[in-house]
């Protein structure tokens, strides 16, 4: 038994007849009385009795009518509810920390939408100050984001590996250098940072390769990249960067110098570690596929 001859049955009961109900259901009437019989021949009753005045449900085809009318009414009400779903677009909340080379952010986001077009993305900037708390707080989903991140809580796919710099202002002794050793930058003044991530301070001010010392600094702290920008221009300090910011439109007293000696930097796709939302996973793993 399938559905149409539900649909069928319903519709001669309501019609009164082949005649009425066929032309109801766009159907020719030899075609309809067929299904009919075979409804019959599977349940095994009659359930119409037919004659000169018209066609009429038995017994048995008044107690059929009245659940093949629920039944349809029940999926009619399912398809319903299935397309107002289908309607509602599932909201990824997606964090960018920004500057990210190639416009990153843009190529991943773009063709993710491309591939779901069911899932609406919001997203939002991540500053310096903040860097990964957002995505541990639950203010975003998902993160296209530098390394380094709490690697305890986040789950972190890497996208790409970009080599490291050192910006520099005018009038510095490097200013006109082709390259410079990571180990010369360990011995530079550098602008310092304030309200930055410690995590990220520590991993681009280069503690790690000075065995965990602070580097000298000069001038007064700054806490956006256009507030150590500016810094660094007024103060004559350095601070390192990633290569590829040398072709992002910087102000004509800076310039950006690859690093020589150092590990590269890296960018990731990175979630909560105790998200088990599918969502999240599905837009990092698909990430991680591309080839950016």
């Amino acid at each position: 038994m399938e559905l149409r001859h539900l649909r069928y049955f319903v519709a001669v009961a309501e019609h009164g007849g082949f005649t009425r109900a066929a032309r109801a259901l766009h159907l020719s009437q030899s075609a309809l009385s067929r299904q009919i019989r075979d409804l019959e021949r599977i349940l095994g009753v009659l359930l119409l009795i037919r004659s000169p005045e018209g066609t009429r449900p038995t017994a048995a085809g008044e107690a059929f009518y009245e659940r093949a009318v629920r039944i349809l009414a029940t999926v009619d009400e399912a398809a319903r509810e299935a397309r107002l779903v289908a309607r509602k677009r599932t909201v990824l909340k997606v964090g960018v920390a920004m500057p990210l080379p190639a416009d990153l952010h843009l190529s991943v986001l773009a063709a993710f939408g491309r591939a779901h077009p069911e899932v609406l993305m919001s997203w939002q900037e991540i500053n310096l100050a903040e860097y990964d708390q957002p995505l541990l707080d639950g203010e975003v989903d998902v993160a296209v984001m530098w390394l380094p991140v709490d690697t305890e809580r986040l789950v972190v796919r890497r996208l790409v590996q970009e080599p490291r710099g050192l910006a520099v202002p005018r009038g510095h002794p490097l200013w006109d250098a082709e390259t410079v050793p990571a180990t010369e930058v360990l011995e530079l003044a550098l602008a310092p940072l304030r309200q930055v991530s410690p995590r990220v301070s520590r991993y681009w001010q280069l503690w790690e390769e000075r065995s965990g010392e602070p580097p000298r600094v000069v001038g007064d702290p700054a806490a956006t990249v256009s507030q150590l920008l500016m810094a660094m221009q007024l103060n004559q300090g350095v601070h390192p960067c990633p290569l590829f910011t040398h072709a992002v439109p910087l102000s004509s007293g800076l310039r950006v110098l690859p690093m020589t000696g150092i590990a590269d930097a890296a960018c990731a796709v990175v979630r909560r570690r105790d998200d088990r939302r599918e969502l999240p996973r599905l837009f990092c793993d698909f990430a991680a596929g591309l080839r950016v």
